[in-house]
């Protein structure tokens, strides 16, 4: 099927075109297209090379190419790298240039005004450090992306590791006015879109780019003049009548330094934990209530499986794919131990044989070795998982998709606690993640 008119017309228009550039330039660019099956799509290669938007001609390149997918939103990295030109390319920290540092305000389209609120708590921190035009607000959907301009901060202290520096920057921040944001949150009355701020710096996080249509609804995510927050309409979002803020990159030249300087003396952290306001309001999601006496029916299977599935996400960011990867080394992992019978495949078979590995593709991910068949899920024993057998053998053992979700959110910070190296060691990520949770999973719903 083709695009939706109102979307093709909207990635052609000459002005969405250039501000699409403008943010993705430098970044890799992921496409999501209409679900399938309920199931979300994205794209992120094309002849096995990232995708990427470096000039407005390139918006309209990549629409024809992906003109039979029914693409719908386009997003970029919150790195920025040195060069795009193979996965190798992106896997090497060595290559980012610079991280935005960004926070995420999330909340119910019934209640813009508690939104507007945290975003104003926000920047007035900001001005009191000294931040003055660096700045950009976003409207993502439901809520805000706070943005501060990576090109207001002097090169020397994008090294060693640019993602902590922005994560530093966040923290910092958000801890100078958690205080503030709580007051604010805990005015919120949605449950199911309750307020919530979030330092969202992570290595594979994605965001919208400006003047890019929603994933869900049939809104353009504007760019915003942090002195217009307060008069913000819904109206400035709507398809075909939008209105943007024209100057948001906007940025002095160290304007960011002092707040950075600040931050890196008061933020002390050896692996990354990231603030999030406003979830701990939620009663359900205390450990004395809600998942923790939920009965289950999970075992060492299922919880290898969520976790490597989570590991993957943290290591690459696609959904489909992680569940696929963390079945299939739930499987292999049980198959090890037990030298025994694997979903009814006797042990000989899950053992690749000489044709099996010439009609498999070799994959590695950290530093392990795995293959996937040619359809593009990983696969053992001449069998693919798929991410339907992931939902079936796992998520249903969690009782549903609702409990599992938490689950997976709680495994995804719990991971993001350690350093990426132990995360790609096969190894390491075995015995210092996965065992010491092996017998008690609870442990990542308290944060332990």
């Amino acid at each position: 099927m083709k695009m939706e008119p109102a979307v093709l017309r909207h990635y052609l228009r000459e002005e969405v075109q250039v501000e699409v550039a403008r943010f993705c330039r430098g970044r890799w660019v992921a496409l999501e297209a209409r679900p399938i099956h309920g199931k979300r799509v994205f794209y992120r290669y094309f002849d096995e090379k990232p995708l990427t938007i470096n000039e407005p001609v390139d918006v309209k390149k990549m629409i024809n190419r992906f003109t039979d997918k029914r693409i719908r939103t386009i997003y970029g990295t919150i790195n920025i790298y040195n060069r795009i030109s193979s996965k190798e390319d992106l896997e090497r920290m060595e290559n980012i240039s610079r991280t935005t540092p960004s926070i995420d305000i999330d909340g119910s389209l019934e209640e813009v005004d508690l939104t507007i609120e945290a975003v104003k708590t926000i920047l007035e921190e900001l001005h009191r450090h000294g931040v003055e035009k660096s700045v950009y607000l976003v409207w993502s959907g439901r809520g805000v992306h706070i943005h501060l301009n990576e090109k207001a901060i002097s090169e020397s202290y994008w090294r060693p590791d640019p993602v902590k520096t922005a994560h530093t920057i966040i923290e910092y921040i958000l801890k100078q006015v958690r205080g503030k944001l709580l007051e604010i949150a805990a005015k919120s009355k949605s449950y199911e879109e309750k307020l919530k701020i979030e330092n969202i710096i992570d290595v594979q996080r994605v965001f919208t780019s400006p003047l890019s249509i929603h994933r869900e609804l049939d809104i353009v995510t504007v760019t915003i003049d942090p002195d217009e927050i307060e008069n913000f309409s819904l109206e400035w979002t709507e398809l075909d009548r939008f209105r943007y803020w024209r100057d948001w990159d906007r940025y002095i030249e160290g304007e960011l330094d002092g707040l950075v300087e600040e931050a890196m003396k008061e933020v002390r952290v050896e692996s990354i934990t990231r603030t999030i306001i406003g979830e701990e309001l939620r009663e359900d999601e205390s450990p004395e209530v809600g998942l923790a006496s939920q009965p289950l029916s999970i075992g060492r299977f299922q919880v290898m499986a969520l976790m490597q599935a989570a590991r993957y996400y943290v290591l690459r960011g696609d959904i489909e794919q992680a569940k696929s990867f963390g079945l299939n080394r739930a499987i292999f992992y049980a198959w090890a131990k037990k030298r025994g019978v694997t979903r009814r495949r006797q042990p000989s078979k899950l053992l690749l044989s000489r044709e099996q590995k010439i009609s498999e593709l070799e994959d590695v991910v950290g530093d392990e070795v795995v293959y996937r068949s040619p359809g593009g899920w990983y696969m053992i024993g001449g069998q693919e998982q798929t991410p339907r057998d992931f939902d079936m053998q796992i998520v249903q053992r969690f009782g549903g998709q609702e409990i599992f979700q938490r689950y997976w959110e709680a495994a995804l910070r719990y991971i993001h606690r350690f350093p990426l190296e132990t995360v790609k060691s096969q190894r390491e990520f075995y015995e210092k993640i996965y065992l010491p949770v092996r017998d008690n999973l609870d442990k990542i719903l308290r944060g332990e």
